[in-house]
């Protein structure tokens, strides 16, 4: 008997219509003759018996027996997106069906699916052309072209510490922020990988199936229906749940309330409508994991050297997200002034744009100065800090002076709890044998005796701090202000911790200080001038820091102390107008300008991601095209992305995957034109996180620009910004942005030139308007960056 080829058919149960097309379209096909000559079975999914039994069980099983799986996209539907991740783990051949007369249908799917997925689909108005484009496309001609590569059947390696990929939505909400602080204290805390959409927003297929077959566990957390975005991540998180389900990981599946659940993975699914809910069942279920300990694995050094041969398999050249390698990223990284400076200065404010590295710096110093016994190191890293409550506080009829006061007042609170409790989780962690000292074992009862104020979690400091100090503005005397915010920040406390922390730490090599995430509350419907306010006290309290730790008299002993605040520029711009005497600020601006450095990054990674050691340039010469479009290969990869780490690191990562996924034993021309692609819609995605969140209009203001020619006039500029629903008085601010994310290069005489910095910027412009006049060219003209040809279609 002949075998049959088994077809499933997933889409949406609503609207009725795309059933009745589909159902149409299924019997036109089981009537055709090549259908029925090769055997192959349609099966849509109503038709297939759930009565009585678990539905993700009998929907699983059945695409585990089918050799196709076809769904249709048309709708964003939890339950399609959720079995076309599981087809994807289950290693099946895709066809991908929508109907492109319903308006918006194909812009949402780019959105929400194609730049995971990167699968094209095939486009219908109607039952025949459903039936017409599948006896086109004969799937079942090439049942092993799907979309996970070969090395994904494999067990991959345990990494050496459990592991944990955590799908956060880009909402911070109570439930996601005590869920993170619960993994940051988990087993995983050392090898956590977060997928954070505010930081990355589009993270590729290779990347989300290298993370889940390398984890040990998966967590994914989706929205209630009334939240901002919650549509397209849950779309997301559905389908990552189902590649998870399908590679066969454990699972977690979590979701805010109100949220009706996709009927296949609501036994998967807990629903919480408390953060405390929601705690309880990340807890049980942790416990319930049973994550086996590791054997030390073999040393790398040791395998790279058994190695004789250079394959294109065997090269990894690690993340483009700093915090997706905090284990691995000093083995490679590359040292900049900018590290070398906050290495060794006392204060240091380390000021640049998304993807420059700033969080990298901060990685490899922690490493640096862990690598000496006599240092201590604090990060702090605040998770999901609100606010609205300080902004409310701030607007309180406070005096100047007290109001500068209350914020640099709660930073000193919140640094030295900060410092207090790492050093005494240094101190817990020692062997037991090594029994603390008498000033150690002090400061650790002192610390235990205010657990309650010091211990929590930098979230619920701050929001117990400003809680505290609400009405401190009905009292109308000055001196009755200031008592009032010594009373609630403790100040009688820390003055009693500064003299603890001297004994402790005043033998000390150096107590670094590493301030990284507070740019995580600047986002849609913040209060950017209070967040603008508290950012500032911060960078004015930092010399106060500094000096108070090293102060030595006769009750406390002075600590050699480093303190370095890692800030998004964009963000520094909103508090630089608010400074004065700037030119005594720390400032330190991290830049890309010199091609050699961030080539020198990519040869870095190579050198250390092949399987020996060989040159950057042999590995140039034999795994990779030795040109592309015209270009030597590395100037391509220059010319197309941002100058940026991260980014010349994801085009060369995309092109690497593409090549190994199609057995190709070296990356091609064709490899880096399609990983070119891929990069440009993910610059695209990227540099909308730094549009204002009082205006979010840059995502309309760049579609203004598809299909425009390279170059364009001011004139041209400000014309497709008012066609994007811009205000005439906006107009200047998004010719700003678009110039501060490298998106427009501005005329110089010698040329077009992309700003490095906001400064660089206001400058280069103010030129570029003198030109036209002196050169009798016309208005100023600007050049429109090349890694946003491919996403724009611009030639």
């Amino acid at each position: 008997m002949a075998k049959h080829i088994d077809v499933f058919y997933a889409y949406p149960s609503r609207p009725e219509s795309m059933g009745e097309t589909i159902n149409n379209a299924v019997a036109e096909l089981r009537g055709d003759r090549v259908v029925k000559d090769l055997h192959i079975r349609l099966r849509p999914w109503p038709d297939m018996p759930t009565s009585g039994k678990k539905i993700v069980t009998e929907i699983t099983k059945t695409i585990d027996r089918c050799a196709i799986f076809v769904c249709d996209l048309t709708y964003p539907n939890f339950n399609v997106t959720f079995e076309l991740g599981y087809a994807i783990g289950r290693f099946k051949r895709l066809w991908i069906s929508l109907n492109t007369s319903i308006e918006g249908a194909a812009k949402q799917y780019n959105r929400t699916l194609e730049g995971i997925v990167g699968a094209g689909y095939y486009a219908y108005e109607n039952h025949h052309g459903i039936s017409a484009g599948f006896l086109y496309d004969r799937p079942w001609g090439s049942l092993d072209e799907h979309l996970l590569s070969e090395s994904y059947r494999r067990s991959a390696p345990r990494p050496e510490l459990p592991t944990l990929l955590y799908v956060k939505p880009p909402v911070n909400t109570d439930a996601v922020i005590v869920t993170l602080e619960h993994l940051q204290t988990s087993e995983f805390r050392e090898s956590l990988i977060i997928d954070d959409p505010i930081e990355n927003s589009a993270q590729t297929l290779d990347w989300y199936a290298e993370k889940i077959s390398l984890a040990d566990a998966v967590i994914v957390h989706l929205l209630a229906a009334e939240h901002r975005d919650s549509q397209l991540h849950n779309v997301k998180a559905s389908f990552v749940a189902g590649l998870a389900h399908g590679l066969r990981k454990n699972l977690l599946m979590l979701a805010h309330t109100p949220l009706e659940p996709a009927t296949d993975y609501r036994s998967l699914l807990r629903s919480h409508s408390t953060a405390e809910e929601c705690n309880r069942y990340v807890t049980a279920w942790l416990r319930g994991l049973g994550i086996p300990r590791r054997r030390p694995r073999r040393p790398e050094e040791e395998t790279r050297r058994k190695a004789s041969t250079l394959e294109l398999r065997n090269l990894s050249i690690g993340e483009p997200v700093a915090e997706h390698e905090n284990l691995q990223l000093d083995e490679y990284f590359v040292e900049t002034a900018a590290y070398y400076h906050a290495l060794e200065a006392q204060a240091t404010i380390m000021i640049g744009r998304r993807g420059t590295g700033k969080t990298a710096n901060l990685i490899a110093l922690q490493v640096a100065f862990r690598g000496d016994r006599r240092n201590h190191v604090c990060t702090v890293k605040p998770v999901g800090y609100e606010v609205e409550g300080l902004v409310r506080l701030l607007r309180e009829d406070l005096h100047k002076a007290e109001r500068g006061y209350l914020i640099d007042s709660l930073w000193k609170f919140l640094i030295y709890s900060e410092l207090a409790a790492s050093v005494c989780h240094e101190l817990e962690a020692r062997p037991a044998h090594q029994v603390p000292s008498a000033s150690e074992d002090k400061l650790m009862k002192y610390v235990g005796a205010n657990a309650s104020i010091l211990l929590p979690p930098f979230s619920q400091r701050l929001d117990r701090a400003v809680r505290s100090l609400v009405g401190v503005g009905d009292l109308k005397a000055p001196e009755e202000q200031r008592s009032r915010i010594s009373e609630n920040l403790h100040t009688a406390l820390l003055g009693d911790l500064r003299r603890l922390l001297g004994e402790v730490l005043s033998d000390r090599n150096k107590v670094a200080i590493l301030i990284d995430n507070l740019d995580e509350p600047w986002g849609p419907g913040r209060e950017t001038s209070g967040l603008a306010d508290l950012l500032l006290g911060l960078l004015r309290v930092s010399r106060d820091v500094c000096a108070d730790l090293q102060h030595e008299d006769y009750w406390q002993k002075g600590i050699h102390v480093s303190l370095t605040i890692f800030l998004r520029s964009d963000i520094f711009a909103h508090v630089q107008p608010l400074t004065s005497e700037q030119d005594k600020w720390p400032l330190y601006r991290v830049t890309w300008n010199d091609k050699a450095a961030l080539l020198r990054v990519l040869d870095e990674r190579l050198k250390h991601g092949a399987p020996t050691r060989f040159d950057a340039e042999d590995i140039w010469e034999g795994l990779f095209a030795h040109e592309v479009a015209g270009w030597p290969t590395r100037d391509f990869i220059l010319v197309n992305t941002l100058a940026r780490p991260r980014d010349v690191i994801y085009l060369l990562r995309e092109a690497i995957a593409k090549a190994i996924n199609r057995g190709h034993p070296t990356v091609t021309a064709e490899d880096l034109l399609d990983a070119r692609e891929e990069y440009s819609r993910y610059v695209f995605s990227s540099i909308l996180k730094e549009d204002d969140p009082e205006r979010q209009k840059l995502e309309d203001v760049l579609y203004e620009f598809a299909g425009a020619p390279k170059r364009v006039t001011a004139r041209d500029v400000a014309s497709r910004i008012t066609k994007a629903g811009v205000s005439d008085a906006d107009v200047d601010f998004y010719i700003n942005l678009l110039c501060d994310v490298n998106f427009l290069a501005i005329q110089t005489a010698s040329g077009f030139k992309l700003s490095s910095d906001e400064h660089e910027r206001e400058m280069l412009r103010s030129v570029a308007k003198k030109l036209p006049a002196e050169r009798h060219e016309g208005e100023e003209a600007y050049e429109i960056n090349a890694a946003f040809y491919q996403a724009l279609q611009i030639e």
